[in-house]
């Protein structure tokens, strides 16, 4: 067993050092600059684990004849979820510009009432003095109505102010959705993860709750994609997400944690309940023959590896991903298409 491990580890150190000197030869030969965000570029590509992106990439080679530094910036911005500056950009303008506006109204509806209280007031004055009481409540009907005439202008620019600052809120909603978001199966991505998970960890340390989290992973997914393309792959990717996600509830979230692999966090949930969703969902996938839909080819059948650790009082948010990556790494050996919890 030992001996296998040392095979083992000697093998996935070439393919590292296979993967390294092809990240060099791609720079090299398109003649970009080893920044790390060619570097994280290339090893994208080379990897083959996103399909979506290596389409754009061999897009981009046939119709410019090679990489270049404005085309690899290009298409790292056409696959960025998050918010880019020029969007944050725009939405602070807009605010900052709303805010203003508002400020201007109400400043001008202050300024109006006060106005009117002292026409008012200059009015009774001389009421009391000249004893002329239509002359007066003429004046003061002519006050009152450009008071309510100004008081309406205000409440159209105050509801108008309204209506764009809505817009604006649901342009940062959709904004923090997008970076939130895998783009390929439309689950949280490893940024929404890590927030839930800080939060359902103290959660869980607060209210002394169980709380679980789980690793999986497609078995043999690199020999699956090499074998049928990175298209039938993303689409492979998203059927084991849409299956994962219908567990996903209150207490339980699911997420894409990059590739082919997903997270799931349990929270109130024992481990025996963990592990029969799990086990649930792999059971299903594993039995199920897979097609494409459009031509009915028949791709064999497709099975996951989980890895399952429940918190316990050494734990941190890391330690207990490192502890379900261990127990994935079991399954694993163990023979893969299994659920195997860690000690």
């Amino acid at each position: 067993m030992r001996e296998e491990r040392i095979a083992e580890k000697s093998a996935e150190r070439a393919e590292w050092r296979r993967l390294y000197d092809m990240i060099g030869k791609l720079l090299f030969d398109h003649g970009l600059e080893p920044s790390p965000g060619n570097f994280e570029m290339c090893h994208r590509y080379l990897s083959g684990r996103d399909g979506e992106f290596n389409a754009m990439i061999d897009r981009a080679i046939a119709k410019e004849g090679g990489l270049n530094e404005t085309v690899a910036a290009a298409i790292a911005a056409r696959l960025d979820s998050g918010l880019s500056t020029d969007e944050l950009s725009r939405i602070a303008t807009e605010a900052q510009g709303f805010l203003e506006e508002m400020s201007s109204i109400l400043t001008r509806s202050g300024d109006e009432a006060r106005d009117y209280g002292q026409a008012l007031a200059h009015e009774a004055a001389g009421l009391e003095a000249d004893g002329s009481p239509a002359l007066a409540v003429q004046k003061l009907v002519g006050l009152t109505r450009s008071m309510i005439d100004k008081a309406q202008l205000a409440e159209e620019d105050l509801r108008r102010t309204e209506a764009q600052m809505s817009v604006m809120r649901k342009d940062l909603a959709a904004a923090h959705h997008r970076a939130n978001s895998d783009p390929l199966t439309g689950l949280p991505n490893r940024r929404a993860l890590d927030h839930h998970l800080r939060n359902a960890f103290e959660k869980a340390r607060r209210g002394d709750t169980p709380l679980g989290l789980a690793i999986c992973d497609i078995d043999h997914f690199k020999q699956f994609n090499d074998t049928h393309g990175h298209q039938i792959g993303d689409e492979v990717i998203k059927f084991v997400g849409s299956s994962l996600g219908r567990a996903a509830n209150g207490d339980v979230f699911v997420s894409r944690y990059g590739g082919e692999e997903f997270v799931i966090v349990f929270e109130r949930a024992a481990a025996a309940g963990a592990m029969t969703v799990l086990d649930k969902i792999r059971a299903a996938i594993a039995a199920r023959e897979l097609k494409v839909t459009h031509t009915g080819q028949s791709l064999g059948k497709l099975s996951f590896s989980g890895g399952l650790a429940m918190l316990n009082i050494q734990d941190s948010p890391g330690s207990i991903l490192k502890r379900a990556d261990a127990a994935l790494y079991q399954a694993k050996q163990l023979g893969r298409n299994r659920i195997h919890a860690a000690d």
